[in-house]
Parts: C-alpha cells; structure tokens; sequence
C-alpha cells in the first residue's frame, strides 16, 4: 500500500526524533563521564529540503547527522555536557515527536472514516 506523502514525511519525522531522543539520552547518561562530549543530531534541514522538493525517495534516505559538540567550556575532566541544555532539548524533542505522533493519529483517523 502507497501511503501519502504526508504520512510518509511525519513517519519519518518520528524515526529520526527517536534517534535524536537516544543521543540526548546518551548524552544525560555521561554527564559525569570523564572526557566525555555530547552528541548533537541533526536532520531538520535535510528533512525540509527533501519535503520543499516533494520527493518521497528523499524523504524515506533521510538519515540523522551525528557529531561531536561542546555545551559549553569543558570542566577540568574534560566532559562539556550541561544538564540543563540537555533537558531543554530532550523536551523540545518530546514535544516535536508528539506532535507529529499525533497529527499521524488525526490523519490515519480520517483516513478510517472514508473507508468505513
């Protein structure tokens, strides 16, 4: 079955926020790590291209980018992570990904009706 490109687009919205969701999590699990350097994932851009583009075969090759970063000057063991960031995106993700979980809902919801 061919879904819409709505669909497809918001399903893969939530993949890669799951993937985001992880890192973050890495990242809050190492906070006291020595030497360790939060994770940053990025697809946002790449996502808006492939949906500006209509493309569902870009969409569905979407990926995340992962790299190194630092939250802020490093402590003296080396590890950059600052908590408070780290929450702050962990809920703006939560919140992201529950939007698209829910606008998915209302779209299958409606897609129910006219078949019923």
């Amino acid at each position: 079955m061919k879904i819409d490109f709505s669909m497809q687009v918001l399903a893969q919205s939530m993949n890669l926020r799951l993937k985001k969701q992880a890192a973050i999590a890495g990242n809050i699990a190492n906070a006291d790590t020595p030497g360790y350097r939060p994770k940053a994932v990025s697809f946002e851009e790449n996502l808006q291209r492939a949906v500006a583009t209509h493309s569902a075969t870009k969409i569905s090759e979407l990926d995340v980018k992962v790299e190194d970063v630092d939250d802020g000057i490093p402590r003296l063991d080396g590890n950059s992570v600052r908590l408070d960031k780290q929450m702050a995106d962990l809920t703006e993700n939560a919140t992201l990904y529950q939007a698209s979980a829910e606008f998915l809902k209302k779209k299958l919801g409606m897609i129910k009706k006219v078949l019923v």
